[in-house]
């Protein structure tokens, strides 16, 4: 019997193959190679004077609100964003569930010159050659991929020049992102079945993490107090998402996390040097 993960990922791959019917793969690769190459995302998201980022993100449902297509239009979002100081964008894209689609991803790709991190359940190349078109420069893969489709993924998005962001939830997770050379791991600390969030998981799942690799917290984020509790577990970058989307003024809250993110009384416990 399939999980919800495995569910989302046949949900994927039959949107992939009707996407792909109308663009075959070779039309993909060749709008790859004429858009801009792609931003150095690791040096958006470790800025001197700041113990954390901001990722701020543009989606259209949450694990909590089905539907925020309603929010507003997602370039004027992430124009608020970068106004708040955001390091980087995230860009929701799954059509079934997420309600997403790549034009989102167009419209923030057209409203800012910041990095652009897609986020979708990514299980074939094509979808990474499809990013990297539509003007991406980090691709979100899940852990919970086969090792093989994993490592054969994130090797794609490395050599189209994006920066591959492994999402994990175990030590065991962690370090095989790490094996197969991702510098960025995002942990997700939110519990799908309670949609209670574990900060105790980043954590322990956190420490395994060597150095020079980038940690993200995901899941829970939504205070200023949030982003120093993430600084202090040992975080580089928080992922804000359903807080600002629900926010009446999303540049105020982005700011006000990120100030939150270079409180003096958090520099000195920045214990990594920077890649």
């Amino acid at each position: 019997m399939f999980g919800h993960f495995e569910q989302r990922a046949v949900e994927a791959r039959r949107a992939v193959e009707e996407r792909e019917r109308q663009v075959p793969l070779e039309a993909v690769k060749e709008l790859s190679r004429t858009v801009p190459g792609a931003i150095d995302a690791r040096t958006a998201m470790r800025v001197a004077g700041r113990a954390v980022t901001v990722i701020a993100e543009v989606r259209r449902s949450t694990a909590t609100f089905a539907d925020l297509s309603g929010t507003g239009d997602p370039g004027v979002l992430a124009r608020f964003y970068a106004a708040g100081g955001a390091a980087c964008i995230c860009v929701v894209t799954g059509p079934t569930a997420s309600y997403g689609s790549l034009r989102d991803l167009d419209d923030v790709r057209a409203a800012v010159d910041l990095p652009v991190l897609v986020n979708d359940i990514i299980v074939t190349p094509y979808q990474v050659h499809e990013a990297r078109a539509h003007g991406a420069d980090l691709v979100a893969l899940d852990a919970r991929l086969s090792p093989l489709v994993l490592e054969a993924l994130v090797e794609r998005t490395h050599s189209l020049g994006m920066t591959a962001v492994i999402k994990v939830r175990t030590r065991r997770e962690a370090l095989t992102a790490m094996e197969l050379g991702s510098l960025v791991v995002a942990v997700d600390a939110l519990d799908l079945q309670t949609l209670a969030t574990d900060r105790t998981r980043f954590e322990q799942v956190a420490e395994v993490l060597s150095p020079e690799v980038i940690r993200i917290a995901c899941g829970g984020v939504r205070t200023p107090h949030d982003v120093m509790d993430c600084a202090r577990s040992g975080a580089d970058v928080v992922v804000l998402g359903e807080a600002v989307m629900q926010a009446t003024d999303p540049q105020q809250l982005v700011a006000e996390l990120v100030a939150a993110g270079a409180h003096p009384s958090l520099l000195h416990a920045v214990h990594r040097e920077a890649p």
